[in-house]
């Protein structure tokens, strides 16, 4: 097994896109957190939401990170994202109009699949 020195220098090789994706299988992976657990205390799994643009969405309250996977299957991480943001997304009667109008084009993005 690697040790984490070895793991750390292999990962700084990798690009900015190459480790926000490890790090959102990592997350995904290691993540026991109940699904209806607060998302304040830690990183959630990804929850499903009822909308014609967006299949689910997960949010890292320690990173700031917003994980979103739209219905095309491509998968998006919005850095430094308010708690508060997370939740005015999830409470919005529409999570797709909610996305255009406050997190599309607000917030830094990469994309996590291929």
């Amino acid at each position: 097994m690697a040790s984490f020195a070895e793991v750390e220098k292999l990962a700084l090789t990798l690009s900015e896109h190459e480790r926000a994706r490890l790090a959102a299988k990592l997350i995904d992976s290691l993540s026991n957190a109940d699904p209806d657990e607060d998302v304040g205390r830690e990183a959630a799994r990804f929850k499903p939401v009822s909308s014609s643009m967006l299949r689910r969405v997960r949010y890292d309250p320690k990173s700031g990170f917003l994980d979103v996977v739209f219905r095309t299957g491509e998968t998006y991480r919005y850095k430094d994202v308010p708690l508060d943001e997370y939740h005015k997304l999830m409470k919005a009667e529409s999570h797709g109009k909610y996305m255009q109008m406050h997190v599309i084009d607000h917030y830094e993005v990469v994309r996590l699949d291929d």
